[in-house]
């Protein structure tokens, strides 16, 4: 009979998974709470986002509002999307999550999953056919 299999190999690659996916989101919610500034018509409006959305939009220089509504509206749209920007790439510095080391993890979690469950049922098969042989004999049937 075979022996009964090693839970020890999954656990330990459960535990590193799950700290590689906390490593990760901790450093997104780092990234996320660091606050990028950029500045637009040529220093007149100052625009601040963080990864995790937020936008504060400040006019620096009192002639900015004379720019008109349909200028002012392009130079404050063009600043939060420089600002988001610049916010992603520095998210993407180094301490962001590699999904691809995470995912590789993942998969050979899996694998080994798929080995450890493969191992579990030979065993169980092999016991039951062990207690059936066992009562058949008990019982006289098996002459």
């Amino acid at each position: 009979m075979s022996t009964a299999p090693d839970a020890s190999g999954i656990t330990d690659a459960l535990t590193k998974a799950l700290h590689v996916a906390q490593d990760g989101q901790r450093a997104q919610q780092e990234a996320g709470n660091q606050t990028v500034e950029v500045e637009v018509a040529e220093g007149m409006i100052r625009v601040a986002a963080t990864l995790a959305g937020k936008v504060s939009v400040e006019l620096v220089d009192p002639r900015s509002a004379r720019l008109g509504v349909e200028v002012l509206s392009e130079e404050i749209t063009k600043g939060v999307n420089a600002a988001l920007d610049a916010a992603r790439e520095q998210a993407g510095l180094p301490g962001a999550i590699d999904l691809a080391a995470l995912n590789e993890k993942v998969e050979e979690i899996q694998q080994q999953s798929m080995r450890q469950l493969s191992s579990f049922m030979s065993t169980l098969v092999d016991s039951q056919a062990k207690i059936v042989r066992t009562a058949s004999e008990a019982k006289g049937l098996d002459r």
